[in-house]
């Protein structure tokens, strides 16, 4: 399977390879494999020829004259020598129709043109040639082996021989429109002279540019000959007057005049095309119409229909996008006014946040002329190509009620440069094959603000996986293309870009991983990321997915196959609140099968799916949570889950279960995958292996509602029989376990089960009891009774005549010796009876000394005084209360010691001892035990009651009396944990 898989993803790489490279077709992207046969001509290796080359990587040649380095359709050439013999190139495609998106070669012949590199290379154009010279740089634009280039660009250097920049303007082919000269650091120091006759030939230039140059030496017939110039710059530069510029009164729209010195307007107000003049210093005059710009700021009063900027509106024409942007926005305004037009340039209206309901006709002209249009955030509820701009160019309809569009209004936006409409929920029927791929193109284009391109990346940085913003960066500003003050780039080339050269297969996929992770980051740091959201639809539609409304099922399909995801798509809103009530569907198709999907959680699903394919992705296992989701709505959900390394590990008990009952074909297979036989697998039971500690097959058969135990092999390891209905073993089973305890033995687990415990039932419990060392849970196991299994006597439940007969005779001679038990020792019960509060009416006793004024007499040192708070707090506050007697409350100041000693002992009925270190160590501690025991040596009663702290060891500092009677009499521990209950109860008793 795993071979097949990547066999398959391999296909699916070239396919989509192929496709990109179809999409961009022309674009050289590698070397003709013969290319050294050519050059040498059959005798590379032959030492007369004298001619080298090397191929053994088709993007880079290595010959004895130059190397040629290709990299996704650009081409460097490093010649050996500067002074190249372009004549030893050779063809590099047997094609005629390939083209290249730049050429970079280092030669120093001026007199050898990128057209000279096209013809010898075999390539039909070149977006961009570049060359350096001794005294300039050139750089062609789309550049035709035939035609010549659209455009030059010439950045002269320090040592300037104009000679050579005029030679290579002359030679320049007669299609060029465009000619730009820089100076090499614009500092309006380097003289610029240029003869009549310069541009002979070239009358289709339309723009041309000088900067950082003194003029001299220009005449009236230095631009005679460009008749369709319409544009013209001279920036930074010093002119001392403009008497040549009079030949191109009936051409020049736009003139740029970025002098130091004062321009007087009048001077051109015979030029009856000129619509705008850029300066740094002007003095204006009436008579001329067109805008004046300084910077970027130009004067715009009205347009060219005679109407101002609308008063509710703010005006602002900008030089650097030769632009009128009129912002209307957070106007309140229901329908869009009328608008002027710019003498020159475009206009942008901002409409956004307002109440719109409908774009007005095209009857207005203002309105028609518009190229960039932001209608976002208003109530829009439908397009008509009949109302939109036909220069439109930038189009923003987000966060409207618009859900469809008609094939027109497709059309048109395919034209469209930038088009933004997140926000909008769409009705995207599956059949609608031209809104599908609209929607999919978009989705495919990664658009981002020029200016934030860099900052959007360094905030990428620091959680991207390692190397990967740099590797996408280099492909990235290789393949994106500006509009608009936009970076926009399509993302099947850049991923066709960044695969191709890889061959290690785990690259491949780490590729389409990261460009997963990217996606996830990108709505965060990139304002410009468009989700798209569908009607009925808890979320947007997820990243590489196609989204549809079935009519068929009246669900909504979310198409995902073959996408190479790695994580399972987003269906669950951030943000609720966002989401209409009315969008919220019961039908959800996802179609997920051929991924890499590893992973899912109950948090990814939703309640309100049909239809659920993950068939060959990368799961092993499926949460516990996700199993129970699947059973409770398996028969409303269609589940496929095919395909799948699955493992079979028992922590993935319920994910095997659930293919047993639910993909009985795919738990076949993945038992066969783990070795295991299914002759070794009870229908029944799932089974799995145990390796966490050593190897173990376990038959599970937990919950499954057996009658009996299922026949098994001896193979199996462990096998778990718990929660069943399972009464007994059958002959069979005993059987069996007999024969594996003397082997192998089985370990099994039987909690849960109704255990039937009769007499009848006694041979099976028997033998229970004689594999219990098998049996894991046997001292848990339960009779169906509740009584538990392991104390079940045959001799109980099971008893003869004679065993009936000697039970009575044994029942009446319990009760003879019951009763004579509570005649002879009446007065213990009773003891017990209080202790436990039973029958305390009965367990109360008459004291012999009632007529004694104390219940007790405390005795203790005097270190020892904190002890006696408990007491007093216990028994004389505490139920029953007693009255304590102790020297620092009832004794008279003045009296003997011993006498007090002796009359407290006498007037108590109990003498309570502190035994303490201390009090062992008292003179007057021993007096008081010495007294107390002897005035109570003939008592009936127990009346001494001695508390041994944990702080005494021994004895042995008592003398042999006291000793003695420590040694042959029970005392109470302070430290035993029912010692009040103990005190309480040697206290005298009275009647409750």
């Amino acid at each position: 399977m795993g071979a097949c898989r990547t066999i398959f993803v391999l296909i699916v790489i070239y396919l989509n390879i192929v496709a990109c490279e179809s999409k961009r077709r022309k674009i050289l992207q590698t070397i003709r494999v013969d290319y050294c046969e050519t050059y040498c001509k059959g005798i590379c290796i032959d030492k007369i020829s004298q001619k080298t080359c090397d191929n053994e990587d088709l993007n880079f040649i290595l010959t004895n004259a130059y190397q040629l380095i290709l990299n996704d359709g650009y081409l460097e050439v490093k010649w050996n020598i500067p002074d190249a013999n372009i004549t030893d190139l050779s063809p590099i495609n047997k094609e005629s129709n390939v083209k290249l998106k730049e050429l970079i070669v280092s030669d120093t012949n001026p007199g050898i043109r990128a057209v000279d590199y096209l013809r010898q290379l075999g390539v039909e154009k070149v977006s961009r040639f570049e060359k350096q010279l001794s005294s300039f740089e050139a750089i062609e634009r789309n550049v035709h082996y035939l035609h010549g280039p659209k455009s030059i660009i010439l950045n002269v250097r320090n040592s300037i021989r104009m000679e050579e920049i005029i030679d290579y303007i002359k030679q320049t082919m007669d299609n060029i429109n465009k000619i730009i000269i820089n100076a090499n650091d614009e500092s309006e120091n380097q003289y610029l002279r240029i003869g009549d006759g310069v541009f002979k030939g070239k009358s289709k230039i339309t723009s041309l540019t000088f900067t950082g140059f003194k003029l001299e030496n220009f005449t009236t017939e230095t631009f005679a000959l460009l008749v369709n110039l319409r544009k013209l710059v001279f920036s930074k530069c010093t002119i001392n007057y403009f008497t040549f510029l009079s030949t191109l009164q009936n051409s020049l729209e736009h003139l740029v005049l970025d002098i130091n010195d004062e321009v007087d307007i009048k001077y051109f107000k015979n030029f009856p095309r000129l619509k705008l003049i850029k300066v740094r210093y002007y003095i204006p005059h009436e008579d001329f119409t067109g805008l004046i710009c300084k910077q970027n700021i130009c004067n715009f009063t009205r347009g060219i229909n005679g109407l101002k900027c609308p008063e509710v509106c703010v005006c602002q024409y900008y030089y650097d996008e030769l632009e009128l942007s009129i912002n209307c926005s957070d106007r309140f305004l229901s329908e869009i006014p009328p608008l002027p037009i710019p003498i020159i340039g475009g206009v942008k209206l901002m409409f956004s946040n307002n109440s719109l309901a409908q774009l007005p006709n095209m009857s207005s002209d203002g309105y028609n002329m518009i190229q960039k249009l932001d209608v976002s955030r208003n109530i829009l509820s439908s397009l008509s190509i009949n109302n939109l701009p036909k220069k439109l160019d930038y189009l923003d309809i987000s966060f409207n009620d618009i859900n469809e569009m008609d094939n027109k209004i497709i059309n048109f936006i395919k034209n469209l440069a930038i088009f933004k409409q997140t926000g909008n929920y769409w009705t995207v029927y599956c059949n609608d094959e031209p809104l599908l791929q609209l929607f999919k193109h978009l989705k495919s284009i990664i658009r981002m603000k020029e200016l934030e391109l860099r900052p959007i990346f360094i905030k990428l940085l620091p959680d991207s996986p390692e190397g990967f913003i740099k590797y996408l960066g280099q492909h990235f500003l290789r393949l994106g293309e500006r509009k608009q003050k936009y970076f926009l780039i399509n993302e099947d080339q850049l991923v066709s870009s960044m695969i191709q050269k890889l061959d290690d297969m785990d690259k491949i996929m780490s590729i389409y991983n990261y460009m997963e992770w990217l996606h996830k980051k990108l709505p965060s740091v990139n304002k410009e990321h468009d989700l798209f959201y569908y009607h009925h639809m808890t979320a947007a539609c997820p990243y590489k997915c196609d989204c549809c409304h079935n009519r068929t099922t009246k669900s909504i399909k979310i198409d995902c196959r073959n996408k190479f995801l790695y994580s399972f798509p987003g269906l669950v809103p951030k943000n609720d609140s966002m989401i209409p009530k009315e969008s919220i569907s019961n039908q959800l198709e996802l179609h997920l099968s051929r991924n890499n999907i590893s992973k899912v959680t109950i948090d990814m699903l939703q309640k309100n799916m049909r239809y659920l394919d993950l068939r060959n992705n990368s799961l092993e296992t499926l949460d516990h949570e996700v199993i129970q989701y699947l059973k409770r709505f398996k028969k409303s959900i269609d589940i496929k889950l095919s395909g799948n390394p699955w493992t079979c590990d028992c922590k993935s008990r319920s994910t095997l279960s659930f293919l047993r009952d639910n993909e009985p074909l795919e738990y076949n297979l993945t038992l066969n995958r783990c070795n295991i036989s299914r002759g070794d697998c009870p229908d029944a039971c799932v089974c799995c292996l145990d390796n966490s500690t050593w190897s173990s097959f376990i038959v599970d058969c937990r919950g499954e509602r057996l009658l009996n135990m299922p026949v098994l092999t001896n193979k199996v390891t462990y096998a778990d029989l718990r929660d069943n209905n399972i009464t007994e073993l059958t002959l069979m089973n005993r059987n069996f376990l007999e024969k594996r305890s003397q082997a192998s033995p089985l370990q099994l687990l039987m909690l849960d089960n109704p255990w039937s415990c009769s007499c009848k039932d006694m041979e099976n419990i028997n033998f229970m009891k004689s594999i219990s060392s098998n049996i894991i849970d046997f001292t848990e196991l339960n009779c169906s009774n509740g009584e538990k299994l392991v104390s079940i006597d045959q001799d109980i439940i099971c008893p003869s005549g004679f065993a009936y007969y000697v039970a009575l005779a044994i029942s009446l001679a319990a009760v003879i010796i019951a009763i004579n038990f509570m005649i002879c020792f009446r007065q213990p019960l009773l003891v017990w009876f209080y202790e436990h509060d039973v029958c305390l009416s009965l367990a109360a006793r008459r004291e012999l000394d009632e007529t004694k004024k104390f219940d007790a007499f405390l005795a203790f040192t005097h270190k020892d005084e904190a002890l006696v708070e408990e007491f007093v707090e216990k028994l004389e506050l505490g139920r029953p209360r007693f009255r304590l007697c102790f020297y620092l409350r009832d004794w008279l100041a003045g009296e003997s010691i011993p006498d007090c000693i002796g009359r407290s002992v006498r007037d108590s009925r109990r003498i309570i001892i502190l035994m303490t270190d201390h009090f062992m160590q008292s003179t007057w501690g021993r007096l008081e035990f010495r007294l107390a025991l002897h005035a109570t040596s003939k008592d009936r009663c127990k009346r001494l009651i001695v508390v041994l702290y944990p702080d005494v060891k021994n004895f042995d500092s008592l003398d042999s009396e006291l000793r003695a009677y420590m040694v042959f009499n029970t005392y109470l521990e302070r430290s035993h944990p029912n010692f009040w209950n103990k005190l309480i109860y040697s206290m005298p008793h009275t009647k409750m």
